[in-house]
């Protein structure tokens, strides 16, 4: 589950015009900012060797860009290097220790380390500035750490209180769902998970959810159609894999 939803601790970076150009360092500062912006566009596409290229032009221009710092932190984080991914951070951190974004991706830095208390605390520094317009994604972020960190209850706070600054909080309600559910509170898990569906594309948790929702539901047409859906779309899923065994034991 745990891969799955560090799916809903989503980076909050600017986006990146792309382009394929050398950066001449006429001006070097100008130059690392520029370099640093590719660097971060070509990460959220996934191409990482072209943005660990760019962020590293960005710092040989300016070792101290604190962006370009931040986003290699972020791409070590990506490629499971934590070690480095950690420095980086720190070393953005030291530069710029009130940047509310910087701040939240440490904070996720350290829930995928296992440092959850450490984590907890950085999150609600990132909280201390009364004008941070994203406390939403922090207390998600929140509720996730806790969740990983077993402690059910303050997970379904957190999420709450990201719903209670912005309703459309997707991860929050499928959490929620999901926590409710395994409460047996089946009412409510099929609120928040109809609230889901109602602004989010499908994952695989998302269905196998549905799929569990709607069986306790006896909606016998439902069931049918996320399975097909599951199967399709995610053939090589755990969820579908669960679900393959549980057909042939004639248990869904």
């Amino acid at each position: 589950m745990r891969n799955i939803l560090t799916l809903g601790l989503i980076v909050m970076l600017s986006t990146a015009c792309i382009t394929e150009k050398v950066i001449e360092p006429r001006d070097p500062k100008r130059a690392a900012e520029l370099n640093a912006e590719l660097g971060l566009g070509y990460m959220r596409q996934g191409q990482y060797k072209r943005a660990m290229n760019k962020l590293e032009k960005a710092l040989d221009f300016d070792s101290k860009n604190v962006q370009a710092l931040h986003y290699k932190g972020e791409l070590h984080r990506r490629l499971g290097e934590a070690d480095k991914a950690g420095d980086y951070f720190k070393q953005a951190l030291a530069l710029a220790p009130k940047d509310q974004i910087i701040l939240n991706n440490y904070g996720v830095y350290l829930c995928d380390i296992k440092d959850y208390e450490q984590a907890i605390s950085i999150f609600n520094k990132s909280l201390e500035d009364p004008l941070y317009e994203n406390k939403a994604r922090v207390y998600e972020n929140i509720g996730l750490c806790r969740l990983w960190q077993g402690k059910v209850n303050q997970s379904e706070s957190a999420f709450q209180q990201a719903l209670a600054l912005n309703s459309n909080m997707s991860t929050s309600l499928l959490e929620l769902a999901k926590i409710r559910f395994d409460q047996g509170n089946k009412q409510e898990a099929y609120e928040y998970y109809n609230r889901y569906i109602a602004i989010a594309a499908h994952t695989p948790a998302s269905l196998w959810l549905g799929i569990l929702i709607e069986h306790g539901r006896g909606a016998k047409n439902t069931v049918a159609s996320y399975k097909v859906k599951l199967k399709g779309r995610y053939p090589d899923a755990k969820e579908t894999r669960l679900l393959l065994k549980l057909e042939k034991q004639g248990k869904l």
